[in-house]
């Protein structure tokens, strides 16, 4: 990364990068021109610094600042919403200002080498959760060098049937997101809620708890105790395949929508915060050059 002298650029603010709205495609992030030369190493890669009598060569911070920067155009963030960052996050009530501070304690405290507990937003479209999802693998990748993924569960599954009729079995669409060490899966619980689909899920979820990577997750359904709508009559049960499962979409519970087995693993896995204050942050995003979805 750029040393403390050299933050002064007004295009990057002094992070060396810059990261772009590239439409039709995932977000990209790109050296800032201030860093388009190395002025400390000349390109090289390395730098020569004093050790006793001798001068060592070692990796100059450019070289690292490239590889954060290929970190983050893995990631896959969606290109509406390139510019999502928790400085860019509006907080204009208490939930805002909870669920940041879950996000960046998250991102900040964040080791490879330990088990880290992940996080799970809840709440009604507009709140900001998609945005503090981006933001968080956004930190992760560009501040400290993590590799993080982030997929939209509805169409993971999408990309998963299309793989068959290519001669691809959904463990080639699954495996790259197993090992990275931090994913975010948003929509959850928005799919048709098929034996087929909670598989999927289920077989993506068991197999990250199972090897202790942290997983992040973003819904609109609420847990059976703070839904905010009527619930199911007692004794009632909604089966998966049929239509009432649609219909009722948005009076059912996360537990309904993902299973009792998937629902146990996430209490495991992650922080439950509530992210819903009412206010729509997709109303303050019209002008602003990117929209910031739920």
């Amino acid at each position: 990364m750029p040393d403390p002298a050299d933050r002064t650029c007004t295009e990057c603010g002094g992070t060396g990068y810059l990261v772009e709205q590239v439409l039709g495609q995932s977000a990209r992030a790109r050296r800032c021109p201030c860093q388009a030369a190395c002025p400390r190493c000349g390109e090289t890669g390395y730098t020569l610094v004093q050790q006793g009598s001798s001068m060592v060569a070692q990796v100059c911070s450019c070289k690292h600042l490239d590889e954060r920067i290929g970190l983050f155009n893995q990631i896959g963030v969606p290109a509406a919403i390139a510019k999502a960052s928790f400085e860019t996050f509006k907080s204009y009530a208490q939930p805002h200002a909870n669920a940041i501070q879950v996000a960046q304690d998250f991102a900040r405290k964040f080791r490879r080498d330990a088990p880290t507990q992940g996080f799970l937003f809840f709440g009604r479209p507009g709140a900001g959760k998609t945005h503090l999802l981006v933001a968080t693998l956004r930190y992760l990748a560009l501040e400290k060098g993590v590799s993080g993924r982030y997929v939209e569960f509805m169409l993971l599954l999408s990309e998963i049937r299309a793989g068959f009729s290519a001669n691809r079995s959904h463990m080639d669409i699954l495996k790259p997101l197993l090992a990275v060490p931090v994913l975010a899966i948003d929509e959850l619980g928005k799919e048709r809620g098929t034996e087929w689909e909670r598989s999927m899920l289920d077989e993506l979820v068991s197999r990250r708890y199972n090897s202790g990577l942290s997983t992040l997750f973003a819904t609109n359904y609420f847990p059976e105790e703070q839904a905010p709508r009527p619930r199911e009559a007692p004794g009632r049960v909604v089966r998966t395949s049929s239509p009432e499962f649609q219909r009722d979409a948005e009076t059912m519970t996360l537990q309904q929508r993902v299973g009792d087995r998937i629902y146990s693993r996430l209490v495991e896995m992650c922080t439950f915060v509530k992210l819903d204050p009412g206010h729509d942050h997709r109303k303050d995003a019209q002008g602003s050059g990117y929209w910031q979805r739920s």
